[in-house]
């Protein structure tokens, strides 16, 4: 009886191992799903659907949709989409987790940490080349990248970086020298007043309070980070005058109405394509560098052209608390039954050089050189609205302190910015304290207890 287990054993060993070698000859070759290679055969996907939502203006959603239809096209797939502004884009994600309804792709951005749960890690794609990152390199890839256990929680749409967008005409009839690479606050807010007083508008109707709060910690001493690198802790030593320096500053801006107010700001909302800045109404706006297209889109139409600058510093020759980062990231559901077709989508949306041109860098630098490359040397696509994108995002990866700055956000960080611009910012604009000191120890002290509610809750 013992003789024959053992020979059944090494026969269900030999079976085994002969069906093991058609596995291992059938390992696919780097670069075997390149969309952009001579003779590419598409995944015939007639019959399937798979669904994606993300965020942002009416000139991303008209590409968008043109990418999606071409793919249908590709494969017979058929996608099922929905876009929403920047502002209901989380109230409709955070319905559809709770309701675990959520597409089989999203767009995500830098507070992925935050809804890590409905994320699908990558890295079995990326091995296995379904998703090919042969001309994607690997500092591009860390982008979206989970340091603490090195899940790729999506691939990027493109770099970008916070910046300011003017408009030189109007620096032009004030007589205001345009912004430098390291012009200070000082030079800001010398800007904005001459502005203002010869236009009788506010020089700027658009800021990024949370980012500004952060840059200028950054910018305040060497080492300084709003956060730590790996999200683990606040990295500024509880040091409250970077804050409330800002809080000072553009508080006074805006009762001077130099700053558009709140009610002013909340009636543009989120929507770069209605700013005043692009009907020739204000001088100066924040924005990240991918959404210059669609602003600039609209300036054009009323004969507006508009240039991009760094975020002012606190001294010329200090830190720039800037950073070249992933705009957004498209991410697969972790609840999703159609998994693999979404990777396969997802390699077409980053890699393909025909999608890209319809893309034209809209969310941010392609991350994928090949594609930057045919963009690049593509007369009609490499305008001077992309040139402006272009060494924008070359002149901030050339700062000294862009690599340690602006990690992923902590999943407290949603909260904290949000108490920071409604509570702080606002509640300055409103006299609600004594002083910008005080507004910033109350908020570091706020801030402090909201970490820690979120570190007890892990």
């Amino acid at each position: 009886m013992k003789k024959t287990l053992v020979s059944l054993f090494l026969v269900l060993t030999m079976l085994a191992t002969l069906l093991a070698v058609p596995a291992m000859a059938e390992s696919k070759p780097e670069g075997w799903n390149n969309v952009n290679a001579e003779g590419y055969v598409f995944p015939d996907y007639s019959g399937e659907t798979m669904s994606i939502m993300w965020w942002g203006s009416d000139t991303r959603a008209g590409i968008t949709i043109k990418v999606i239809e071409m793919y249908e096209q590709l494969t017979g797939l058929k996608i099922e989409y929905e876009y929403y502004d920047g502002g209901s884009y989380w109230t409709q994600f955070q319905a559809k987790m709770a309701a675990g309804t959520l597409p089989d792709v999203f767009q995500m951005g830098n507070n992925w940490a935050t809804y890590y749960d409905t994320i699908t890690p990558l890295n079995p794609y990326i091995e296995d080349g379904t998703i090919d990152t042969t001309a994607i390199s690997d500092t591009m890839i860390a982008t979206t990248v989970n340091n603490a256990n090195g899940d790729v929680t999506g691939m990027s749409n493109g770099t970008n970086a916070r910046c300011f967008a003017y408009n030189p005409a109007i620096f032009d009839d004030c007589g205001v020298a345009y912004p430098t690479d390291n012009w200070t606050w000082d030079d800001f807010a010398a800007a904005a007043r001459a502005i203002t007083a010869k236009t009788g508008n506010p020089a700027i109707t658009t800021l990024e309070y949370n980012s500004l709060a952060y840059s200028v910690v950054t910018q305040w001493k060497e080492g300084y980070n709003f956060y730590a690198m790996d999200g683990s802790d606040f990295a500024f030593e509880g040091d409250t005058a970077p804050l409330a320096f800002i809080f000072d500053l553009l508080t006074t801006l805006m009762n001077e109405g130099c700053i558009g107010d709140y009610g002013i700001q909340n009636e543009i909302g989120t929507n770069v394509e209605a700013d005043w800045i692009a009907y020739g109404d204000a001088a100066m706006m924040m924005l990240s560098s991918n959404q210059f297209q669609a602003l600039s889109n609209v300036a054009s139409e009323n004969g507006i052209t508009l240039k991009l600058c760094t975020i002012p510093r606190v001294h010329a020759d200090g830190q720039s608390g800037m950073v070249v980062r992933s705009s957004q990231q498209m991410s697969i559901y972790s609840g999703s039954q159609k998994k693999e077709i979404a990777a396969n989508f997802l390699n077409f949306f980053v890699n393909s050089v025909e999608a890209n041109k319809i893309l034209n860098c809209e969310r941010g630098v392609s991350i994928n050189s090949d594609v930057l490359a045919a963009l690049k040397a593509d007369p009609e696509l490499s305008t001077n609205v992309t040139a402006e994108i272009y060494t924008l995002i070359d002149l901030v990866g050339s700062f000294p302190d862009a690599a340690n700055s602006s990690p992923a956000e902590p999943t407290a960080n949603e909260e904290i910015s949000n108490v920071l611009k409604s509570t702080y910012f606002q509640g300055m604009a409103q006299g609600n304290f004594a002083s910008a000191q005080e507004a910033a120890d109350q908020f570091w002290a706020e801030a402090q207890e909201i970490w820690n509610r979120y570190e007890t809750a892990k």
